[in-house]
């Protein structure tokens, strides 16, 4: 199982000092649109991971964001399942996505049963079940998911990690995705039905659920969503090298194994 690290979502209602668990140096973290070029990213992977990417939010009992991408359909998402489930395992409601274009409509999530599937029935936020496939209530129009590949993550592999608008990014825009490169620095060796990988992406509050890219033959896929960083509103951690036991670390689920199950059941595959 994953262990121990500490939870990247914010509740909507908290107000706090912007720190962030930036890792080994400067935060590389930015707009999608000023940074995705260099990057590597057309003009047109740009529009369409704008069209698949978004916030995810609920309302009730508590509030609560993260980030979410389209998965598989472009009538789904996947997300850490703990921006819809309260630490104490009460399903949270009033949940919507909203992708990040201009003047995107909020759709509602169907959380009934049949229209969710979570990795538990009272998922644990940063462990193996942490994450959950969710209907929309409609599609997001000119939409096309990015694929997932059989491709294993290993050790090295680059990433392109998109997140909504994570806790320290105000200077970007809410309808333009945040973007930074980083790198898979181990993948442990699994004992649940998902899989996982530490990396050394820059994480805040929010972060949770944002959609993890790579180039695989040189196609834009699915590697995975991010569900936990280390303790991000400690200044110690602003910068400081790459160190799992120490927090200074980022975790994501691989869109493999009992994910990719998951989506291929809700979108009837």
């Amino acid at each position: 199982m994953i262990g121990r690290v500490l939870l990247v979502c914010v509740a909507l209602a908290m107000v706090l000092p912007a720190q962030a668990n930036i890792i080994d140096g400067t935060d590389d973290r930015g707009a999608l649109t000023e940074l995705g070029p260099a990057l590597g990213l057309s003009k047109d992977e740009i529009a369409r991971i704008r069209r698949v990417s978004g916030y995810v939010g609920c309302l009730s009992p508590s509030p609560s964001v993260g980030s979410a991408a389209l998965f598989l359909a472009n009538d789904q998402i996947l997300t850490a399942a703990h921006i819809l489930v309260e630490a104490s395992g009460k399903r949270r409601s009033k949940c919507f996505f909203r992708a990040q274009l201009p003047d995107a409509p909020r759709i509602d999530l169907l959380l009934d049963e049949g229209h969710v599937i979570m990795g538990a029935a009272t998922p644990k936020a940063g462990s193996n079940d942490d994450f959950a496939v969710v209907k929309l209530a409609a599609p997001v129009k000119g939409a096309e998911p990015f694929p997932v590949t059989n491709v294993p993550v290993k050790a090295g592999d680059r990433l392109i990690a998109i997140t909504a608008h994570p806790a320290g990014m105000e200077k970007v825009p809410n309808d333009i995705p945040v973007v930074q490169a980083c790198t898979v620095r181990r993948v442990p060796k699994s004992s649940g039905r998902t899989n996982f990988y530490r990396s050394d992406c820059d994480a805040t509050g929010a972060s949770s659920g944002g959609m993890n890219l790579a180039r695989v033959g040189g196609k834009l896929v699915w590697r995975g969503i991010f569900i936990t960083t280390g303790p991000w509103r400690d200044p110690k951690f602003f910068g400081a090298p790459y160190n799992e036991a120490k927090g200074s670390v980022t975790t994501s689920l691989a869109t493999d194994a009992a994910v990719l199950a998951a989506g291929k059941r809700l979108a009837g595959e």
